[in-house]
């Protein structure tokens, strides 16, 4: 055996670097080619998503927190505070803020922004959300791309306008900041329309300025003759018309606010930012429209006197109604006179020509041309007490026909000149000593006695036990009707348990059945009324005169016939009669009488034909009563059953029925036995 050894596997042929550059490229290397190309595009879409970093300045970052505290426009969240740092000055902080970049184009150099942060003010506590979410940062800008910008300064409060909405704002200007407040309400006739804001010193003088936001479409009634006064808290104020108290309403006590109104007709509408003058009340406010319209006039009339309780704000009356006002008090002196300089007190006053009686849109000249004729029929102008207790003056126009000619001076300087009379002034003191002479004059001792005499027969009515009484009668009343109550109480709880309700338904238905009844039986009443009046015709037509004639008549032969002799002299005859038949029978029975009993027996025979032929006539008799007492019954029948009249009818008929019935009786037991009458049954 020889020996073989296995073979061995051979080693794996290794290649330098070149030889594998001139081999050719892989198409491994691909794969980290690849993942390093996305994870450079995801790098740069990163970077490019982040969108614009804006800086906004504020004066501190109170609850601002870098990557938690968002920008919001309009609630919704478009970026994010990145970092908070300090200005160089070290006044003011920057917060660094990520916008998105679907937004960035649109905020430019008009953009906004401000911290919202909950708010306690008299109006209430607003923004109570940020209390859990924190506080976030407000932007507002509007929907224009415009040239964008990367710093700004933020404001402490939002604008009226980005908070409020659709509207318009104007400027309030005050002398003073009394009763105005931030968020303060501003009310037209009551209803809120808009609010106060940032209020502020004025950089050009010494009043207190305020931005008031009116809502659309109330802005619309603003014009150049709208006025504003204050409404907040009340006012107390003794003028020519008396004590005045104004209050407001509870929550304008507390939040303050103001009002405005249009008075005037004729005014121009006015722009965004247009400044009024705030008033302290609306009296003011509405005498401040005098001189301010086109149109009103100023003058001045010269008088002599004090002026003691004329002010600037008093009121120029015209037939007792206010037609300006009092706008300058002062003195002129004329040197030009004779005997010397003379010093009088100016008074200058604007007047509305409307309120004289002039068409709106009147002229200055139209104006003093009306004046001047008013002037010359006997217009005059003078100082006149007016209010309570005549301590407030008012310039009165008054016309008197009867004074001094004179004439409207429209050349002095530098106001026209009215002509003026003597003041009327009410003496306080001679008011008072004319009061005080009324009351002495009065009989103050019998007012007392009668006052007395009053009180007296007063205790005496209250102390009388019949008003003493009245306490217990009335609780004596209250008890009865307390049980009264209960009583109907009970009686209703019955009335309930006993379904009184458904048997009054019931009940009701019924009735209306019966009444639909009676309707429809009344149909056939008109022809029933017919019947009766037919049958009252039938009844007057009906001969009662005859019957009652013909029953007389046969009442008459009754009484003639059992009236006369022969009946009297009937039951007589009768007797004899018997008393001749007994004796003729005791003859025939004594004695062979024969032919007397025959001649008896022919008499009795001819009276018994002649009592027979009398018969005949009965049957007839008894006819005419039977037909006598149907028709008197017919008759009676017609005039009812219940009538006096009916009864004794009845009666008389009855009496007639039996006796024609006996007579009937008689005439056939005559009729079947004619000897009967005599001899009997």
């Amino acid at each position: 055996m020889s020996d073989s050894s296995a073979p061995r596997p051979a080693s794996p042929a290794r290649r330098t670097a070149a030889r594998a550059a001139q081999a050719g490229f892989s198409l491994v290397w691909l794969v980290p080619i690849i993942a390093l190309a996305v994870t450079l595009g995801l790098a740069w879409n990163a970077f490019a998503g982040r969108g614009e970093l804006i800086e906004v300045e504020f004066s501190d970052a109170t609850g601002i927190v870098p990557g938690e505290t968002s920008l919001r426009f309009r609630e919704v969240t478009v970026g994010e505070v990145e970092s908070v740092s300090f200005t160089d000055d070290l006044r003011n902080v920057v917060v660094s803020i990520r916008v998105e970049p679907e937004v960035a184009p649109y905020i430019d150099n008009e953009a906004e922004f401000w911290i919202v942060r909950p708010i306690v003010s008299a109006q209430g506590i607003s923004r109570l959300d940020t209390v859990l979410s924190g506080v976030f940062i407000e932007g507002f800008w509007d929907a224009e791309v415009d040239q964008q910008q990367t710093h700004f300064v933020g404001q402490a409060q939002p604008t009226l306008a980005r908070m409020a909405g659709e509207g318009t704002w104007y400027v309030l200007s005050s002398p003073e900041a009394k009763g105005l407040a931030e968020g303060a309400p501003v009310t037209f006739r009551g209803l809120e329309v808009g609010r106060m804001q940032n209020l502020r010193l004025s950089e050009t003088d010494e009043t207190v300025l305020a931005d008031v936001f009116i809502e659309a479409p109330h802005d619309e009634r603003l014009t150049s003759a709208t006025v504003f006064w204050e409404t907040s808290g009340f006012s107390v104020s003794l003028g020519s018309q008396g004590l005045s108290l104004n209050v407001a309403s509870l929550s304008q006590l507390v939040q303050g606010g103001v009002a405005f109104s249009t008075m005037a007709a004729g005014g121009e509408p006015v722009e965004t930012g247009h400044l009024f003058r705030l008033q302290p009340d609306e009296e003011t406010a509405r005498a401040s429209l005098f001189g301010s319209a086109e149109g009103d006039i100023r003058l001045s009339m010269l008088v002599d006197n004090d002026l003691s309780g004329l002010t600037t704000e008093s009121d120029v009356m015209y037939e007792g109604l206010a037609v300006g006002r009092v706008t300058e008090l002062g003195v002129d002196i004329d040197e030009d006179r004779p005997e010397g300089e003379q010093v009088k007190q100016r008074i200058t006053f604007v007047v509305a020509p409307s309120r004289l009686g002039l068409e709106p849109g009147a002229t200055q000249e139209e104006a003093l041309e009306f004046l001047q004729q008013r002037v010359g029929m006997g217009l005059r102008a003078r100082i006149a007490s007016s209010g309570f207790l005549g301590i407030s003056m008012v310039v009165d126009l008054v016309e008197e026909p009867q004074s001094a000619p004179a004439s409207l001076d429209t050349q002095a300087e530098p106001y026209p000149i009215m002509p003026t009379l003597p003041p009327e002034i009410s003496d306080l003191s001679a008011s008072a000593e004319g009061l005080f002479t009324r009351i002495g004059s009065l009989n103050l001792e019998e007012l007392l006695q009668s006052a007395t005499n009053m009180m007296d027969a007063i205790t005496q009515v209250a102390a009388s036990p019949d008003t003493q009484a009245i306490p217990k009668a009335l609780r004596t009343t209250l008890d009865e009707t307390q049980a009264a109550v209960a009583d109907v109480k009970a009686m209703t709880q019955e009335l309930r348990d006993a379904n009184a309700a458904a048997n009054l338904a019931r009940a009701l238905d019924e009735a209306a059945q019966a009444a639909e009844a009676v309707r429809l039986a009344a149909v056939d009443v008109p022809e029933m009324v017919q019947q009766i009046d037919d049958a009252a015709g039938a009844i007057e037509e009906f001969g009662f005169a005859e019957i009652s004639a013909e029953a007389e008549g046969i009442l008459a032969d009754l009484r003639a016939m059992l009236g006369s002799e022969d009946a009297e002299q009937l039951p007589r005859n009768l007797s004899d009669t018997l008393e001749a038949a007994s004796g003729l029978l005791n003859d025939l029975r004594d004695g062979n009488a024969a032919g007397s009993l025959n001649d008896a027996l022919a008499s009795a025979r001819v009276a018994a034909d002649e009592v027979a032929e009398a018969a005949q006539t009965l049957p007839e008799l008894s006819e005419r009563f039977q037909r006598l007492a149907a028709r008197a019954e017919v008759v009676v029948a017609a005039y009812g059953g219940d009538s006096a009249f009916n009864q004794q009818a009845r009666v008389m008929m009855n009496e007639l029925s039996r006796a024609a019935t006996a007579f009937g009786s008689l005439a056939r037991t005559i009729e079947r036995n004619p000897r009967a009458f005599i001899l009997g049954r």
